[in-house]
């Protein structure tokens, strides 16, 4: 069996409460044995004294009116009535006096020395009837006038009275004796009742502070223990285990708290593993919210990022699967890290391309264009040192590959949600705007760019970044047009007649036009944009598109 706490509490509060009752019992028993031996004292004993003495006084008195009597005969009949009356009243305390010997007897208790009281009783009493009688037979001689028979007799009532007294005498003491006693062992009584209950009262309060201080150490220990283990856990340590002391309530109070680690333990474990395969975020909101992994999904504006790595496909051909598994996952690790930094989500990873996207619940609605533009830029500083780690790991013969990025960024209204059939489930987007992405990724081959963002995104991300319109075109599988913007980084600069020419060529003035990108093309040599509009609006220029054209540019392939 085991004792919960409230069985240990009442435990101990039985154990005080059994000592307290037995030494209330014993007090009590002792108690009455106390107010027995002072109620035998009071009602008996001191009685008993007070019955003898006045059988003493009754005696003095009767010895001194028989001398009055033998002194002055005159007052022989009033004498003679007084004398009747002492009489009375001796034989009134003498049987007074047996009563209270005979209860005295009767007691629970009788004393050891009450034989001995008894015949002081009976030798007083025996004295007293012969000097009762030797008083009469004076009394007798005196009234007969025979004086010398009375004058022989009269020594003898002195030495009678005092052979009484001498035996009242011995009576009083016998029974101040046996009161005595009687106190002396009322006061050892009452020590010892003082004794008994110091002493259980003291034990009882050792024994309650004991085990009431055993209970609360162990206890207040393991609550602290549980206390010092939940802090753990709220400052993110799983590995804690609080040991199991006990097997009450807080025993089992811990167990469930060491099972309660192990579930989080096993959840945190889940959320790295798969946070290895999909954005930790998207476990993390999918284990909080089961009811997300049920298929479907809602509609949000949101902005949706495609990189593309270049000139991977020549190192794909020539090294060993470790070596181009290691690689790739360096170009994951420096993309993500882009993302990551600034909030994205890795949707996926397409061969040497990273798919990723912003917005709620992960981003606020206001920040998810901003934070992608600014994931893109971080993502080209980051391909420099991608670059360099290629050379360390490949040697400088890499140096003469055309390694570079391709990003599209597009936002716009997307469905967010999750997607899959039954055994499969994956959470994503999906949308125009993300087919929109892909296509603006792939639109950077055409202007030789390396980062191009719709119109929505760049009105969205304001003026928190750098960038320029590039044209006004339509992707394969859209009717409408988009308008484009290359995102530039700060130690990029571009011509400012760029727009000036782009102007031009939408109205169809290809001789402006051309003059226009010219003029760019020689102020920012490395710009690749304006040899492309150069291109197209000779070919323009040989085959007007009419003038109902509207400056789009239309692309056929991806």
């Amino acid at each position: 069996m085991h004792l919960n706490v409230a069985h240990k509490i009442f435990g101990i509060a039985a154990v005080v409460l059994v000592m307290m009752v037995a030494a209330a019992i014993f007090s009590i028993n002792l108690t009455e044995e106390i107010s027995d031996d002072l109620e035998v004292v009071a009602r008996r004993h001191l009685p008993l004294s007070d019955a003898i003495a006045e059988v003493n006084v009754r005696l003095l008195e009767q010895g001194i009116l028989l001398q009055r009597l033998f002194a002055l005969p005159h007052e022989s009949p009033g004498a003679r009535k007084r004398l009747e009356k002492l009489e009375e009243e001796i034989e009134r305390e003498f049987d007074r006096a047996w009563r209270l010997f005979r209860q005295e007897e009767r007691t629970a208790h009788p004393p050891e020395n009450l034989a001995t009281l008894e015949k002081a009783l009976e030798s007083v009493e025996r004295e007293y009837r012969i000097y009762e009688e030797h008083g009469e037979d004076l009394l007798k001689l005196h009234l007969e006038g025979d004086e010398e028979a009375f004058r022989a007799l009269v020594p003898d009532l002195n030495r009678l009275q005092d052979a009484i007294d001498a035996e009242i005498d011995t009576l009083r003491r016998h029974v101040e004796t046996i009161a005595d006693t009687a106190v002396v062992r009322a006061d050892a009584s009452e020590r010892e009742l003082l004794w008994f209950n110091t002493i259980l009262t003291g034990l009882a309060a050792l024994m309650g502070l004991g085990f009431a201080s055993v209970v609360s150490v162990v206890l207040v220990r393991n609550i602290r223990d549980l206390v010092r283990g939940a802090e753990a856990v709220e400052n993110g340590d799983l590995d804690v285990a609080v040991r199991v002391a006990t097997r009450d309530e807080v025993g089992r109070l811990t167990r469930s708290f060491n099972h309660m680690v192990d579930g989080l333990r096993l959840k945190e474990r889940i959320q790295n593993i798969f946070g290895m395969y999909m954005d930790p975020r998207i476990v993390s909101d999918l284990i909080e919210h089961p009811e997300l992994t049920r298929p479907g999904g809602e509609r949000r504006e949101m902005t949706v990022l495609f990189v593309d790595l270049k000139g991977f496909t020549p190192l794909a051909e020539s090294l060993p699967a470790n070596d181009l598994v290691r690689l790739i996952n360096l170009f994951y690790g420096h993309m993500t890290d882009a993302i990551g930094g600034h909030s994205g989500v890795v949707k996926e990873f397409l061969g040497d391309a990273v798919m990723a996207f912003w917005g709620p619940p992960f981003t606020s609605p206001e920040d998810h264009a901003r934070l992608a533009c600014l994931a893109a830029l971080d993502a080209l500083r980051n391909l420099e040192r991608y670059r360099e780690e290629l050379k360390a790991e490949l040697g400088p013969g890499v140096a003469d590959l055309d390694i570079d990025l391709r990003i599209g960024v597009a936002s716009g209204e997307m469905v967010v949600g999750t997607l899959g059939s039954m055994t499969s489930r994956a959470y994503g987007v999906l949308g125009d705007n993300v087919n929109l992405g892909a296509r603006l990724e792939g639109a950077n081959k055409a202007y030789g760019t390396r980062v191009i963002v719709s119109e929505r995104t760049r009105n969205l991300a304001g003026d928190a970044v750098r960038a320029r319109e590039v044209d006004l075109i339509r992707v394969k599988g859209k009717t409408r047009p988009t308008r484009i913007f290359e995102l530039l980084p700060e130690e990029v600069s571009v011509p400012d007649i760029f727009a000036e020419a782009l102007a031009a060529y939408r109205r169809q003035d290809w001789q402006a036009a051309k003059a226009a990108f010219a003029a760019c093309r020689d102020a920012v040599p490395d710009d690749p944009v304006p040899p492309v509009f150069l291109e197209r609006t000779a070919y323009l220029e040989e085959h007007p598109p009419g003038p109902d054209w509207d400056g789009v540019w239309t692309f056929t392939t991806k």
